[in-house]
């Protein structure tokens, strides 16, 4: 199995005080089972972990995280250490996408850094491997079609800029979810539409960077981060 990567997937750092829009509020922590046991052993972890499938931080006032100080910046990393974290802290913003032969990460727009790596980029969406078990066993044809397909719609974007960028993204975030649930047509025009909608939106601010990577996070918050949101927009493709 190959673990695959945008080029720039390296340069991501949390900006942790520095951050306008914390993923540490407004959103549900689930804890994964081994992170459950080491926080329930942990006297500064184990007052705030709620029991059940998946347990979950008790959050407080604001949908705030209990171990969000007021600088910004994690009580948790602060007391134990980065790697005391649950899985889903560890791996926010990224995403995956599972191919027979790899396993892909990405960074997620929702994230105001990642948005701004992402559509700063001045050069083509470029994938690098970062492990590689040597197996070449050939891909199935459904998954050689739609990996096909992707890499010609990346090699035929006619955008330029901070624009290419959110295109590529969207293609390459969205369209391997096909092999789920084989709708290449819908996920097509959702990129289309989700696209439009974007940099629509962007049009109307002051055409900076600054505010694309606004506009694309809030819509990143609001759809992607949505299951149903999403769904409803995917089915939307339907008519």
């Amino acid at each position: 199995m190959k673990t695959v990567v945008p080029s720039y997937y390296k340069d991501f750092r949390c900006i942790a005080g520095d951050c306008r829009h914390t993923c540490c509020v407004g959103w549900e922590i689930g804890v994964d089972e081994d992170s459950a046991a080491r926080f329930a052993a942990d006297p500064l972890t184990a007052p705030h972990l709620l029991p059940g499938d998946p347990p979950q931080l008790r959050l407080l006032s604001g949908e705030r995280c209990p171990f969000l100080r007021q600088d910004g910046l994690c009580e948790m990393i602060v007391q134990r250490g980065e790697e005391f974290l649950c899985q889903i802290c560890r791996d926010h913003p990224r995403f995956r996408n599972f191919w027979s032969d790899r396993v892909e990460l990405g960074l997620g727009l929702v994230c105001e850094e990642a948005a701004r790596l992402i559509l700063s980029q001045p050069e083509p969406l470029s994938l690098v491997t970062l492990a590689d078990d040597g197996q070449n066993d050939p891909l199935p044809d459904d998954e050689r079609w739609l990996l096909d397909l992707r890499d010609d719609l990346l090699a035929g974007i006619t955008e330029t800029g901070p624009r290419a960028r959110l295109l590529e993204y969207l293609v390459f975030r969205h369209l391997p979810n096909a092999l789920y649930d084989d709708r290449a047509e819908q996920r097509l025009a959702f990129i289309e539409r989700a696209f439009s909608k974007i940099t629509a939106a962007w049009d109307t601010t002051d055409g900076s960077l600054d505010a694309l990577a606004e506009v694309a996070r809030q819509w990143s918050y609001d759809v992607e981060y949505d299951d149903e949101e999403l769904e409803n927009q995917l089915a939307a493709g339907n008519g």
